[in-house]
């Protein structure tokens, strides 16, 4: 029986030239860089109240960006392609991203961001806004966004993670606040805006070009990572759900060079 984290035939047939090897090495590793760069934020930078050094500074956006790499290895294993070849590999990768990530519970996220595919920006996407033109507002949209998907329980696990690390481990509170809470925080503002708002947002000036509603970023390829781990390339990841973010900049250029679509004429608005 097909469960919701494995891919279609479709997606099988698209993953099919991709290496197996390549999803799980950039998840470990991203994994792993979040992991020390937490830790040597914690032990090794001294801080003001505020950040007050340019190296705090630079700690904190590094985080922010291993963040964002967090919710991207768990949206890979949304559509199986962490570890295309070893589902249940793909299905650990997710879960250890997602609970690192914020204390996400995966195997809810994967049937959300499904249903953000089959009906998207429909009353039945999770992602969008409520359909009316108040609703479209930036505010507005970011509130039903995090509202729908931050849930108490988390909470209460970051909450009761926090004192470990205050008590427990005796770090300073300032430190726990600069280099984990405040980059994660930003790191959800960073993937809304440029995985969520801006491709799925609405323009009369420039129509959807098909059923998927959304646009890529007009980034160059070192400013889309940077921005959001290639998510911005989003019309493309809905034109192929089952490639994964690292093979997105190719398959975008294919998808030109083929004349299946022209993105140049499908940036954000």
């Amino acid at each position: 029986m097909k469960t919701a984290y494995q891919l279609s035939p479709t997606e099988q047939a698209k993953t099919s030239r991709e290496p197996d090897y390549a999803g799980p090495f950039f998840s470990a590793a991203i994994i792993c860089a979040w992991m020390v760069s937490i830790w040597f934020g914690f032990f090794h930078v001294r801080t003001g109240l505020i950040p007050d050094s340019p190296g705090a500074i630079g700690m904190i956006l590094w985080i922010q960006f291993l963040f964002c790499g967090l919710f991207i290895i768990s949206h890979d294993a949304c559509h199986g392609t962490a570890c295309a070849s070893n589902p249940r590999l793909n299905r650990w990768l997710g879960r250890i991203a997602a609970g690192l990530y914020a204390a996400f519970d995966f195997d809810r996220l994967v049937p959300e961001h499904h249903a953000h595919h089959i009906r998207v920006a429909s009353a039945g996407d999770p992602d969008f806004h409520d359909g009316t033109e108040k609703g479209a507002n930036f505010l507005r949209w970011g509130i039903r966004f995090f509202t729908h998907y931050v849930r108490l329980r988390q909470i209460l696990v970051m909450m009761a993670v926090a004192q470990v690390f205050f008590h427990v481990l005796r770090i300073p509170d300032r430190n726990v606040i600069q280099f984990w809470v405040l980059p994660a925080l930003l790191s959800g503002v960073q993937l809304f805006v440029f995985g969520t708002w801006l491709p799925h947002r609405s323009s009369s000036r420039k129509p959807f070009p098909d059923h998927h509603h959304a646009r890529d970023s007009n980034f160059p390829w070192w400013l889309s990572l940077l921005t959001c781990w290639h998510f911005g390339y989003h019309h493309t990841h809905h034109l192929y759900p089952g490639v994964p973010w690292f093979r997105l900049p190719f398959k975008r250029r294919l998808a030109n060079e083929t004349a299946h679509y022209d993105g140049n004429k499908n940036f954000f608005p």
